[in-house]
């Protein structure tokens, strides 16, 4: 898996939202707390860019700063349960700066502050552990869906 940052972002800004529910304005508020978490069935949207509605004046609840969605290897099968982890080094190395439960439906989402700086490295395992995918290049932005499913591959576990 690899990511540009620039592509990332111009994607992001290209990318129309689809499928926003639209909250009230005290549940849009970035201050409020959305985290996926294991065996959750509450997350929508799978493939497409959280951040198009999840971010502020959005529609969706919270302020997301990493999100996407994962899969098994055949790409359209959502892999759920699994966790994301975010580290300083590449495959796993270095400090870890955030963890992220995968939900149920293969979607994971956090509005919890993550330092980019420098940029990270999301490992990604499925459920139950064992060996999982990796980028090779750090990202500096966490809309994974903003390049996922689109210019890139899906985000797919072995």
């Amino acid at each position: 898996m690899r990511s540009s940052s620039a592509t990332a972002l111009f994607l992001a800004g290209l990318i129309a939202a689809h499928g926003c529910k639209k909250e009230s304005a005290e549940e849009n508020a970035c201050g409020q707390t959305n985290i996926s978490q294991n065996g959750s069935t509450r997350s929508h949207n799978n493939a497409q860019n959280c951040m198009n509605c999840h971010r502020s004046g959005g529609g969706g609840k919270g302020c997301f700063t990493v999100a996407g969605s994962v899969y098994m290897m055949n790409g359209t099968t959502p892999a759920g349960n699994g966790t994301v982890k975010l580290y300083t080094g590449e495959n796993g190395s270095g400090t870890l700066r955030a963890t992220i439960q995968v939900d149920a439906l293969g979607n994971f989402h956090t509005t919890s502050g993550v330092d980019f700086t420098g940029g990270l490295y999301p490992l990604i395992t499925p459920a139950g552990g064992g060996s999982g995918a990796h980028m090779d290049d750090p990202v500096t932005t966490g809309a994974c869906n903003s390049c996922h499913g689109n210019t890139e591959d899906r985000i797919t576990l072995p």
